[in-house]
């Protein structure tokens, strides 16, 4: 009995490294949802311009927004990721978690988001092929409430504490090393905690009341400017203008300016959480703020909220200004340095695009990426213009790598490093790696490919004049192809330099449906160990043989047997 194929794409992403495994689920439950992120912090800003009762209007729409509407939004997105219909059980999930909770549970919605989506997928592959036919619909319904119904209680008397548990711990930690002098190692814990949603937790519930009692003494206190410290999210955001993909430098402006003058930190967390790596960036950024407030000895006379340029300098003495200023330059020049080394690595890693399988019968083109909304949108539109220059009628769309649909007629268009994912995802489909979603050039390649073949299906073939057969199919089974994938390309250059025009591809025996006008090429080992097709047979000891090849294209057929 073959497994369904999606507990192999769930599976490996196990197998995908630890660093890329994190930054695929935190950025593709945060990502989504930038825009939301966007409009809460232009409310916010706003609010400290309005009076009367359209501010009282305002800040509650804040509340809901931060209180109720990103850990829903959250959660739904962080289920979907595994299993779509998961995301709503999430979503209902984390309820539980926002009923007794006074602070925004956004990490608790990015837990219970890939919790329950795991838990969905797991009921999926054991549960549901017991139930009897006509009734699947009906368990899938009910399973998705019950499901909902238990994980909400569950998160209101044991996930939710857990949580706000180890939050409190982390915040006592903190506190320890402020208490103990060693201020510039608590920016090792507060700017990757900052990025996972609990910047309110530990600048409200730690450094505001710790800097009041130490600006109660000496009139001002240096711990209101560790969390407020704009300096390490501004130059995440400034390496994302000037050196990320076109589609991510728009979002990046708008978010510099809100984050700059509206002080709204979780407006950069996302871009943080696109690559791990860019932790560096504002740790390191935030050490370096922080050494350079203590070498300057300055300090704020009451807390910074929000933690915006402005709203900074206002509170700061004015001897303190440029002690102040030159911390906040400080920590943006060493998170820009830092993160436009990463940015910059990621985009230039890329190798040349290799094409593994040939691209006839193209039904749909679809780009993939990790997250499915970034490089792969524009790589998709960057396509439509070349199609359309062409006067090539092909629909094309983007997706994550991790919803592509098996289709023998796609032809797949991913990035080198998802190429073994994309091979067990789609393993029907025609594949196409590509070193850069933005080289034009990688896309020219194909666009020549889709019009030779379109020519050469107006032309009438070669084949049948020396091949009697309609296809030539190398045949593979258990999804092992790489050497039928050689070999399909092989037989296919002997043909072009004897002109002769000829259909090759491979197929799984497993769903092979026996042709008599098609000839089907296995090796010896192959044929010694499965049951083969009825049909023109073509046994070689090795794929890449090439005498064997020529010889028939030669129109030798004696080599080829009828099973």
């Amino acid at each position: 009995m073959i497994k369904p194929k999606r507990f192999y794409v769930q599976a490996d992403l196990f197998e995908l490294p630890k660093t890329r495994r994190v930054g695929h689920y935190l950025s593709g439950m945060i990502m989504p949802n930038v825009s939301v992120f966007i409009t809460w912090g232009i409310i916010t800003t706003l609010i400290q311009y309005l009076r009367g009762p359209l501010q009282s209007s305002f800040l509650e729409m804040d509340r809901l927004m931060i209180q109720f509407l990103f850990p829903v939004l959250i959660a739904y997105t962080g289920g979907r990721l595994i299993e779509n219909r998961a995301g709503v059980v999430a979503a209902v999930a984390v309820i539980g978690m926002l009923t007794e909770s006074e602070d925004p549970q956004i990490l608790g919605a990015m837990v219970i988001g890939p919790l329950i989506g795991w838990i969905v997928f797991l009921f999926d592959k054991y549960v549901l092929p017991k139930v009897k036919p006509g009734y699947e619909m009906l368990v899938r319904n009910f399973s998705a409430g019950i499901l909902g119904m238990l994980f909400g209680y569950l998160s209101l008397v044991f996930i939710g504490p857990i949580i706000a548990g180890i939050t409190n711990q982390i915040g006592l930690f903190v506190g320890w090393l402020i208490q103990r002098n060693l201020l510039l190692f608590t920016n090792l814990f507060i700017e990757p905690l900052k990025v996972l949603f609990l910047n309110n937790t530990l600048n409200h519930g730690i450094l505001t009341p710790l800097g009041i009692e130490q600006a109660g003494d000496a009139g001002t206190s240096i711990l209101f400017l560790i969390e407020t410290n704009p300096g390490p999210g501004l130059g995440v955001l400034l390496a994302f203008i000037l050196f990320s993909r076109k589609e991510l430098k728009a979002t990046a402006s708008g978010a510099f300016m809100i984050h700059l003058f509206g002080g709204i930190h979780e407006i950069y967390f996302p871009f943080v959480l696109l690559n791990p790596l860019l932790f560096a960036a504002v740790i390191l950024g935030g050490m370096s703020g922080t050494l350079i407030f203590e070498m300057f000895q300055v300090g704020l006379k009451v807390p910074a909220s929000p933690g915006s340029i402005v709203v900074i300098l206002a509170n700061a003495p004015q001897e303190m200004l440029l002690g102040v200023a030159s911390g906040i330059a400080g920590s943006t020049l060493v998170s820009f340095i830092i993160a436009a080394l990463v940015i910059r690595k990621d985009q230039t890693k890329k190798e040349i695009s290799e094409k593994v399988t040939k691209v006839t019968e193209i039904r749909t083109i679809l780009f993939a990426c990790d997250a499915g909304m970034g490089s792969s949108a524009m790589g998709a539109s960057l396509m439509r213009q070349q199609l359309q220059a062409s006067g090539i009628s092909i629909p094309v769309d983007y997706t994550s790598i991790y919803r592509v649909n098996d289709d023998p007629h796609l032809l797949l268009i991913t990035q080198n490093e998802l190429k073994h994912l994309a091979e067990i995802q789609a393993p029907h489909a025609q594949l196409v790696t590509i070193g850069n979603f933005l080289d034009q050039e990688e896309y020219t390649k194909v666009i020549t490919m889709l019009t030779d073949e379109q020519e050469n299906e107006m032309i009438p073939e070669a084949i049948g004049k020396k091949l009697p057969y309609q296809k030539v199919i190398f045949l593979y089974a258990d999804g092992v192809r790489g050497s039928q994938t050689m070999a399909v390309q092989a037989f296919r250059n002997l043909a072009e330099k004897q002109n002769i025009g000829v259909d090759v591809e491979k197929q799984p025996l497993e769903q092979l449906i026996a042709d008599q006008h098609n000839l089907y090429i296995v090796t010896e080992a192959f044929a010694a160990e499965n049951e083969l097709p009825k049909g023109p047979l073509l046994v070689v000891e090795h794929l890449i043989a090439t005498n064997k090849y020529e010889k028939l294209l030669r129109g030798d057929l004696s080599d080829v047997s009828n099973s």
